[in-house]
């Protein structure tokens, strides 16, 4: 098959939608498939493009023997809601001409954000009698609108009319947990075959053995001997990252203890602020690392903290879990009760959890889990059982499975079609 597939971050871009971007497109590459991607310059998580990228409105290059056509899109100094916009636009624009320019495809694969990559799937879907596979990664709309980030604007209605118009005229709309297809189901009149749990994924046997101890503490050595609470990833509005600058200060008189915050973001700013006025020394903030630092810190670690804003997309199951279950690694889960993250790590005890507005008792595992380490070893071991049904050979071969079912079933109701 001709498979195109279309994503706003692509590598070598390292962190987000990309991964899964990326590697979809090199298992598809890898199963004998002729594929060819459309996206941006490389800009994420830095938001920064490259210095040789800057300027360039097209170009054509190559990921393992993949072609990948990039296009211009703006990329932010300053991260509101408006520049957002502007930015998606751009890239929308410069996305349709690759489209163009890439030919004929037989099936096309959008990752969305942006929700109007899925629009520009289906203009080509029709023009090219192409199959369309919508993966959402996140459902951008509705998690802009529960932190107040586009207000009252009319662009919200059409934007919700673009996104289930896209949905409906999809050949197969997927999503990464069972909240989000949820949502999608109610975003539109879907039938079920239309819909598919396609969860993100990962060679866990390859992410396990990544990083190596000690590295990390050597190149950080002031955390040489302490023991490590940390996040790592976008430092956003929606993780609600003063939950750990709050915690933080619960224990500003233990000498042997450290949070981290690793990572950019639109909401790093105002978390340093608000640290600064804790006057703790406990807490420090690290810009974002490499895959290979990023896998360093995860083996040397204690305790991997995850957070999230109530009402932020509670559907949203963060990919980094994954790799975080991979490693062995403790997890501490602080978001709303009825959000997808929460439910599916107290449920299936894979690490630790407390509700984001539970700060006393967020206080209290920390001071069971100093007390008694060896206690919480259970919830890794757990974590690493659990993760292994989302190994990248099994959830991309069953994916494959149902887009060739789709296909076979389309030839065969248009050859019925053509003999009667």
């Amino acid at each position: 098959m001709k498979i195109l597939v279309s994503s706003m971050t692509f590598a070598p871009d390292h962190s987000g939608i990309s991964l899964y971007s990326t590697d979809f497109a090199t298992y598809a590459s890898e199963q004998g498939h002729d594929v060819t991607v459309v996206t941006g310059f490389s800009w994420y998580p830095k938001w920064e493009k490259r210095p040789e990228d800057k300027g360039k409105l097209l170009k054509t290059d190559y990921f393992k023997s993949i072609k990948v056509l990039r296009g211009y899109l703006y990329v932010p100094k300053k991260v509101t809601s408006l520049t957002r916009v502007i930015q998606e636009i751009t890239f929308i624009i410069f996305a349709f001409i690759n489209f163009f320019r890439a030919g004929k495809h037989d099936v096309i694969v959008v990752f969305t954000t942006p929700i109007n990559l899925g629009l520009i799937g289906v203009l080509f879907q029709k023009f090219w009698k192409a199959k369309l596979i919508i993966n959402v990664q996140d459902l951008q709309l509705d998690a802009a609108q529960s932190l107040g980030m586009l207000g009252k604007l009319p662009i919200i209605d059409v934007m919700n009319a673009v996104e289930s118009y896209s949905y409906r005229e999809a050949d197969l709309v997927t999503s990464i947990s069972d909240g989000m297809i949820n949502l999608i189901r109610q975003k539109g009149t879907l039938d079920d075959d239309k819909i598919y749990l396609w969860p993100n994924w990962i060679d866990v046997n390859e992410a396990n053995q990544k990083g190596t101890g000690g590295i990390f503490r050597d190149k950080f050595p002031q955390y040489k001997n302490k023991i490590i609470v940390g996040y790592a990833g976008n430092v956003g509005v929606k993780q609600s990252l003063s939950s750990l600058i709050d915690l933080s200060e619960k224990f500003k008189n233990y000498t042997d203890l450290v949070f981290l915050i690793i990572g950019q973001g639109g909401d790093l700013i105002n978390l340093k602020a608000y640290a600064a006025t804790k006057k703790t020394n406990n807490i420090d903030f690290i810009d974002f690392l490499s895959q290979e630092d990023y896998y360093n810190f995860l083996s040397d670690v204690d305790v991997v903290f995850l957070s999230q804003k109530n009402d932020s997309g509670d559907a949203y199951f963060p990919s980094k879990l994954l790799g975080i279950m991979a490693k062995k690694k403790l997890i501490f889960v602080a978001a709303g009760k009825d959000s997808e993250i929460y439910k599916v790590v107290a449920n299936n005890k894979l690490g630790i959890s407390a509700g984001i507005d539970e700060l006393e008792y967020m206080e209290i595992l920390v001071n069971n889990y100093l007390q008694n380490r060896d206690q919480f070893k259970f919830y890794e071991s757990n974590a690493f059982d659990f993760v292994n049904q989302f190994d990248r050979s099994l959830v991309l071969r069953r994916l494959f499975n149902r887009i060739n079912d789709s296909i076979l079933f389309a030839s065969s109701i248009s050859k019925n079609v053509v003999e009667n």
